[in-house]
């Protein structure tokens, strides 16, 4: 079922802050995002076993949170077919460190990079070093590469009490209709495990000073893989949103996520 913004906006001047009457509302479009926060980074490469491995990072790098990571291997230059690579992460230091995070099996894609996605997650954000190890198996050989990863933080990540939420789409949030996917995951003291089962809503707030602002339609959240829950979110204007997650897990209390300066683009 489909809600209703908190405050509709019958009319432009709604959303005018107060005491302005000539205000420039082109100004509160964002600037395009600066490249190095949208374009595919090098992370590294490693050599094992005669095999050339590269490891790279959408979205700018690696950060706290879910990160889609791409790994090409190759031998004297040429791309080698069918290699099979698995991911593992650890933390370097703080309470995560020497524990195995959540990893997303690699797949080829058209070009025959292997794209796979890594949960670079804590329990707070004061551990930004990590390892992330590839195996790859090929031809008869089995290599296995370690790359050190510093990860930036940003809005990607946010604690919340015992559990981790992690923004994983969409990587470009425009005005209208978008899927809005978030994955939770319980820090146990040992461990990350997806919370399955939870209840999940969603408030999506834009700010627009002199206290108003309002919400945009969005309907009730979904389910899908372990841990994550999805909204279909009609963003009805650009600028920076702030995105609240509840989540109650079975059993458990409320906890808040709250990403703020999300970014919403003009199409």
């Amino acid at each position: 079922m489909r809600r209703l913004p908190l405050l509709l906006l019958l009319a432009v001047g709604g959303c005018v802050p107060d005491g302005l009457t000539d205000f420039d509302f082109q100004a509160l479009q964002p600037e395009p995002p600066p490249a190095e926060l949208t374009g595919e980074v090098e992370i590294g490469t490693a050599e094992a076993e005669g095999l050339t491995v590269a490891l790279s990072a959408e979205r700018g790098g690696a950060h706290l949170g879910y990160v889609r990571l791409g790994v090409r291997v190759s031998e004297g230059g040429a791309a080698v077919p069918g290699a099979r690579v698995t991911l593992s992460a650890t933390a370097d230091a703080g309470p995560a460190a020497g524990v195995a995070l959540p990893v997303e099996a690699p797949t080829a894609d058209a070009e025959g990079v292997l794209r796979g996605a890594v949960f670079l997650v804590t329990p707070d954000t004061t551990a930004r070093q990590f390892t992330v190890r590839a195996t790859v198996e090929a031809g008869g050989r089995t290599a296995e590469v370690a790359f050190p990863v510093e990860a930036r933080n940003d809005l990607w990540m946010q604690p919340a009490g015992d559990l981790v939420a992690t923004w994983v789409d969409p990587l470009r949030p425009i005005v209208g209709e978008n899927r809005y996917v978030v994955a939770v995951h319980w820090w146990t003291g040992t461990a990350f495990e997806p919370v399955e089962g939870a209840e999940a809503d969603l408030y999506p707030y834009m700010d627009m000073g002199g206290g108003d602002g309002h919400s945009t339609p969005y309907r009730e959240a979904e389910a899908g893989r372990p841990g994550h829950y999805a909204w279909d979110v009609d963003f009805i204007m650009s600028g920076g949103w702030e995105m609240t997650v509840f989540v109650t897990p079975p059993g458990g209390a409320r906890e808040t996520a709250r990403f703020v300066g999300y970014t919403v683009y003009e199409p």
